[in-house]
């Protein structure tokens, strides 16, 4: 076996699943993972995944808001929170006598830990493989921020994209250390290549040992969405509203059930988004091994993106749900968009209706209604062959390809 360190920003019980699957199944293409990650205490949504490889998790956080605040401007102009990070591993190596890597690999959403990683890689002299699973451009403006910046309630744009353009620069530069990078959709790849042009796309997935075709009669009609929101212009569902509120559908006993965190709660509870939808129920989001069973019980699985044409729009886009969805064989609405590479994928898989229209997704709706009045169930048609190529399994296999291809160069 080929020690590989992983080192990322989260890992389980944090909310991190393309990590989470990837240390589950490398050992079957001979590499050994050993995880270095931030311990963080939010989205918890991972705790019943046990992570059977040897995992770290480095203490970072500042005790209160002040310091924490102040940790941020630290790493933001000195990258003071990659040296503990750096330090603390190296510390960890020693004590734990942990053997020395074939490869280091970093996931990354924004930049952190990319400068530890290839501090260490460098010290080790082994190949540094980069994987960006969200990069800074994709989101609208301020967006890959936790929170937006404001002062006095008033938001602060300029400042927010001082902070992008900085955080942008620190990425890139380690991007063009690696000798190999990776990302999750086309339109990723083509912003990452202007930095350095060996990157290889490897989507997200679903693991095919819990997200699977299951034929479930039902009691009820419901539309169910799995996931945060970020933001209303990340994943805005009032065209799904202002649908079933139309005349042939507003008299319809249709449950529209909400399972996403209290941010995305208050958004749509919030800007008379929900107007007087009363049948929408709003749920806390589900540990990862329960989403199978919600999305085996719904009707339609809700899909929300954007339209990308926009020029603060969100970008390429093309998130973890869209494959477990795939996987379920249910049918699945898009909204509001009609174009885009996650709309390719659900038309190539078969599996539903992409669209911006309110009288398409009147019909849609009105026709998987009928289906289920008729069976108590409601199936999609999926091309298997297209669905197969997103397991977690085969996207392990591409990561241990390259890395293989790095070490034997």
């Amino acid at each position: 076996m080929k020690n590989l360190y992983i080192i990322c920003d989260l890992f389980p019980p944090a909310f991190a699943p393309r990590v989470a699957y990837l240390v589950k199944y490398l050992p079957a293409y001979g590499w050994s993972p050993i995880v270095f990650a931030e311990e963080v205490d939010a989205h918890l949504l991972f705790s019943d995944q046990k992570p059977t490889c040897p995992h770290y998790h480095i203490p970072l956080q500042a005790c209160n808001s002040f310091r924490h605040k102040l940790q941020q401007l630290r790493e933001l102009f000195f990258e003071a929170k990659e040296k503990v990070m750096y330090d603390s591993i190296k510390n960890i190596l020693v004590e734990e006598e942990i053997p020395q890597p074939h490869a280091v690999l970093c996931l990354t959403y924004r930049k952190f830990p990319l400068a530890s990683a290839h501090r260490l890689a460098r010290d080790y002299a082994v190949p540094f493989m980069a994987d960006c699973r969200d990069i800074i451009e994709q989101y609208s403006s301020g967006d890959f921020l936790p929170r937006r910046i404001s002062l006095f309630g008033r938001k602060l744009p300029f400042l927010e994209k001082l902070i992008a353009k900085r955080f942008i620069a620190q990425r890139n530069k380690y991007l063009r250390e690696a000798q190999a990078i990776s990302t999750v959709s086309l339109w990723h790849k083509q912003v990452l290549s202007q930095v350095k042009p060996c990157v290889e796309v490897i989507y997200n997935g679903f693991d095919d040992e819990l997200f699977y075709p299951q034929r479930l009669k039902t009691e009820s009609f419901k539309i169910v969405y799995t996931g945060r929101l970020l933001s209303l212009e990340m994943r805005n569902p009032h065209l799904l509203f202002e649908t079933l509120a139309s005349e042939k559908l507003r008299s319809l006993p249709i449950s529209i059930d909400f399972y996403t965190d209290d941010y995305s709660k208050a958004l749509l509870e919030g800007e008379d988004l929900i107007c007087s939808e009363h049948r929408l129920n709003i749920y806390p989001m589900k540990p990862s091994k329960e989403v199978p069973k919600l999305l085996s019980e719904a009707s339609i699985i809700l899909l929300l993106s954007n339209d990308e044409d926009g020029a603060d729009a969100p970008k390429g886009m093309v998130s973890t749900k869209i494959f477990e969805a795939l996987a379920m064989a249910k049918p699945c609405l898009l909204l509001p968009i009609d174009k885009g590479e996650t709309v390719d994928l659900l038309y190539q898989a078969k599996a539903g209706l992409a669209s911006n229209q309110l009288q398409e997704i009147v019909n849609f709706i009105l026709a998987q209604y009928q289906h289920w009045q008729e069976r108590g169930e409601t199936t999609a048609p999926i091309d298997e062959n297209i669905v197969s190529q997103f397991s977690r399994r085969k996207q392990a296999k591409a990561f241990a390809n390259q890395l293989d291809h790095l070490i034997n160069e």
